[in-house]
């Protein structure tokens, strides 16, 4: 089009900003932009300027769509709702929140799209009483939360990660239409809150109405299992998930069922799901070494550590976490040592707090008193837990003076 000399109009320039921001094409984006700017365009379209804000939104770079958003003379409800959404959807909660209050008092009215991304920021954030205002905001411009089952189920789930799940159970049974998801995100907030019984009675329920549960419906209830130790519930499910020949394919439900197994201290089960699985990744991994840590078989966890290695996966974060662990229980100081050193040296991550944590546990509880008032002394950051620990393993060998010393900064 550009060859033969045809100039691009702006319903053009939206179709192809939309494309962009589907595929991801970052840098042609920016070029779309550019032009843009050349022909004078930005600003005084702000259908354009939207489509622009919402192209970079999908992109997550979210400091272009706010600028493009700042620039615009006047601002719509559209251009409102494509700055929250984006920020919703790219987990900035705290700015998408901030926005719709912003929106609001700018006299723009939300629409379902906006109101169900800004129900999900609140979710995020546990803002339970701007939840609340949200809803009666819903309720205030005429929505029908019981005739639309995507808003009524984001307001929901809203209600459920908030624990606020009397209301939950109350927007779930006042909704006329339920589907899966709806199901899930009630399923999932018993879970989460550790109420397995209601979560398995909602299980059960919507088998009953004809509801067949998904990947997700089988992670929200493992959780639950894991959680209160209900090993046999969590093998029934574990069966009717092997039923249907797809769970082996499925890492993250198979981790699922990993961790659940791991929770309920049925670690040779646990194994067993690993072994079948044709694929392991690191985090399928990671959830038998924990379990092996926490069953204090930390040999064992040292020698999943190797296998998964000598099956080509890199260890990450979790992974070292573990070890540190096992090794601190095995009295390993010098191999505990050489990990958390080839953490950041040989595979590029940086060690964290838990981290830290851990390596200076190993030296404490080796007597290693002076290694590890080092390290304290050469952290970036420091908190009560690295204290408590240095404290603890002060209290174990007697050393008055840098038990006082850690005291003072525990406090």
């Amino acid at each position: 089009m550009q060859r033969e000399n045809i100039s691009p109009n702006s319903l053009t320039f939206s179709y192809v900003l939309k494309a962009c921001g589907s595929i991801g094409a970052v840098d042609k984006g920016a070029e779309v932009h550019d032009l843009m700017a050349k022909q004078g365009l930005l600003g005084c379209d702000i259908v354009l300027s939207t489509a622009l804000i919402n192209m970079y939104t999908k992109f997550g770079a979210l400091r272009n769509a706010q600028k493009v958003f700042e620039e615009l003379p006047v601002k719509d409800a559209a251009s409102w709702s494509a700055l929250i959404v984006g920020y919703a959807e790219n987990g900035s909660s705290e700015q998408a929140l901030a926005c719709f209050k912003k929106m609001q008092k700018d006299g723009h009215s939300p629409d379902i799209v906006t109101f169900i991304c800004i129900l999900k920021a609140c979710g995020c954030l546990r803002a339970a009483d701007e939840g609340t205002k949200v809803h009666e905001r819903i309720a205030e411009q005429g929505f029908l939360v019981d005739n639309d089952v995507v808003l009524g189920t984001a307001l929901l789930d809203m209600y459920a990660k908030c624990d606020v799940l009397t209301k939950a159970r109350q927007v779930f049974e006042d909704l006329l239409v339920r589907n899966v998801v709806t199901w899930n995100a009630l399923i999932s907030g018993y879970a989460e809150h550790g109420d397995c019984r209601e979560a398995l009675k909602c299980f059960e329920r919507m088998q009953c109405q004809g509801f067949s549960p998904d990947a997700v419906t089988y992670l929200c209830i493992l959780k639950a299992c894991g959680s209160t130790g209900a090993e046999v519930w969590g093998e029934r499910f574990h069966h009717e998930i092997a039923k249907q020949g797809h769970w082996k394919n499925h890492v993250v439900l198979s981790t699922a069922l990993i961790d659940m197994y791991v929770k309920c201290g049925a670690i040779t089960k646990a194994r067993q799901v690993l072994e079948e699985l044709p694929v392991r990744d690191s985090v399928s991994w990671n959830a038998l070494m924990i379990g092996y840590v926490k069953q204090g078989e930390a040999s064992h966890a040292r020698d999943c550590f190797e296998q998964m290695q000598c099956e080509g996966l890199l260890p990450d974060a979790a992974s070292f976490s573990c070890m540190l662990i096992a090794c601190s229980r095995l009295g390993l100081v010098e191999e505990a040592h050489s990990h958390f050193v080839n953490m950041n040296m040989k595979y590029g991550i940086m060690p964290d707090l838990e981290h830290y944590t851990c390596i200076i546990d190993v030296f404490g509880r080796a007597g290693y008193l002076t290694e590890a008032l080092g390290l304290i002394q050469r952290m970036p950051f420091c908190n009560y837990n690295v204290w408590s620990t240095l404290l603890a393993a002060c209290q174990k060998w007697g050393d008055v003076k840098t038990g006082k010393w850690a005291f003072e900064h525990a406090i």
